[in-house]
């Protein structure tokens, strides 16, 4: 990932340096001290295909986002200031979350991925955590949690397992203690 931030990096650069001259550059808003908060860049197609790249008020870039005739098309990419690592990716077409969305710990170790259709996450979803082992998995229908679910402890043991209908907790969830035995104590929480 360190590689993708530095070509994307280098791409931005390049688009910026190589496009002032026909004034394919324009700067959206700026910050207090002079620095742009956001830029849009536009290519030269017959779809009104731009980017719109938003910065911190050091100049970093924040994010990259491409949009087609107005509407978030593609995969805009999300950058964390802490080391200049990418922070997601999030997929659009006309506007709405499509596609495999993804978002990463610090360390480009993956911390959230999740599939979407029609702006909704519908699909497999699952959570990390930093050491690489899943937290959580699941699937979404229509932006709601649906069907069956699993958690994790970070060390990989089972914590909970059970099923959801549209978005409620059903009443077959069985947990377990983080040394692999049924946890009898803990009461089912149905959300209201």
């Amino acid at each position: 990932m360190k590689k993708t931030t530095a070509a994307l990096t280098a791409i931005t650069f390049l688009l910026f340096s190589c496009s002032n001259r026909d004034n394919r550059v324009t700067v959206e808003e700026s910050f207090n001290n002079g620095q742009p908060k956001s830029t849009i860049y536009r290519t030269i197609d017959s779809n009104n295909t731009y980017y719109r790249i938003e910065y911190d008020s050091l100049g970093r870039i924040r994010a990259v986002i491409p949009f087609n005739s107005d509407k978030e098309n593609g995969t805009g990419v999300y950058f964390r200031l802490d080391n200049l690592g990418v922070a997601g990716l999030a997929p659009r077409k006309d506007g709405k979350r499509e596609g495999v969305h993804y978002e990463f710990y610090p360390r480009q170790k993956i911390a959230f991925m999740g599939d979407s259709k029609d702006g909704e996450f519908n699909g497999v979803v699952s959570s990390f955590y930093e050491n690489g082992k899943t937290s959580a998995t699941g699937n979404y229908s229509n932006g709601e949690r649906e069907g069956e679910w699993i958690e994790y402890y970070e060390s990989g043991q089972l914590k909970c397992k059970g099923t959801y209908s549209n978005d409620l907790k059903q009443n077959d969830w069985t947990y377990w203690k983080s040394d692999g035995t049924i946890d009898t104590t803990i009461q089912i929480e149905r959300r209201r």
